[in-house]
């Protein structure tokens, strides 16, 4: 497994558009080959900023994703809604326990 966590600041005056545009994304993302999950979280403690958790069967199919159109095209809008580049975390898989929901 294969995990991307974003994390994204958007300018105050934009949260709601960034927001938006997550939620495409997760959309593009369930029906992309090799997503095992593809989530979108609000942080509690600034409602202006976003982690984006991706998961995926191996390090192509984020890749794939990455290269999307939808996805460099997000990328190319968040220059100007953000307040600062994304922060991306790349993670392989040490070990795991859980069910998915």
């Amino acid at each position: 497994m294969h995990l991307l966590l974003a994390e994204l600041s958007a300018r105050p005056a934009c949260a709601g558009e960034v927001e938006q545009i997550l939620r495409k994304l997760v959309g593009i993302a369930s029906g992309e080959e090799g997503n095992v999950r593809y989530a979108v979280h609000r942080r509690k403690d600034d409602t202006n900023a976003f982690v984006v958790y991706e998961l995926y069967r191996d390090a192509a199919a984020c890749d794939a994703h990455l290269a999307s159109p939808p996805v460099r095209q997000a990328l190319e809008r968040f220059e100007t809604l953000l307040s600062a580049p994304p922060r991306l975390v790349f993670c392989d898989l040490v070990a795991a326990a859980g069910k998915t929901a």
